[in-house]
């Protein structure tokens, strides 16, 4: 009864690997940073419908979050800094969740989500046609030094 299957939903997330600096057109760092998510992976878990309150909340008086997720797979590969599509969102597009808090427990794992909205996903991918945009510049001004 921990982890009934008819009450668990997919939820696809990517895991949070590092930050990578932009790099200028001349090859100089601009002191911004870009994260750098793994591959699209997915997980079942059972998802509550909306935030209880504090008093009975196993995360206790945060209140920087909309929902919780929990699943009986403590091998479970979410963690503080995924981001998360949930409620079947287009993984195509923005994420909807990102997670704030992970309670791990002797057979179970809670995870405190909260809902981001769509102008943080496409500022950060405007961040990331940028990043292409100049090594693009690089590359093009490397390959035009090797031709002369």
């Amino acid at each position: 009864m921990r982890s009934l299957l008819r009450n668990q939903q997919p939820v696809f997330f990517k895991l949070l690997q590092g930050q990578e600096e932009i790099v200028d057109e001349y090859g100089n760092p601009t002191g911004s940073y870009i994260p750098v998510y793994s591959e699209l992976k997915s997980a079942m878990l059972c998802v509550s419908p909306n935030k209880g309150s504090s008093e009975v909340e196993q995360f206790g008086s945060l209140e920087d979050y909309d929902r919780t997720m929990t699943t009986a797979d403590t091998d479970c590969e979410i963690d503080e800094d995924a981001v998360l599509w949930v409620d079947g969102a287009d993984t195509d597009g923005p994420y909807n969740y990102i997670v704030k808090l992970v309670a791990p427990w002797k057979n179970s794992v809670s995870f405190a989500i909260k809902r981001v909205e769509v102008s943080e996903y496409e500022a950060e991918q405007s961040l990331f046609a940028k990043k292409a945009e100049i090594e693009a510049a690089i590359a093009n001004a490397d390959h035009q030094t090797e031709t002369e």
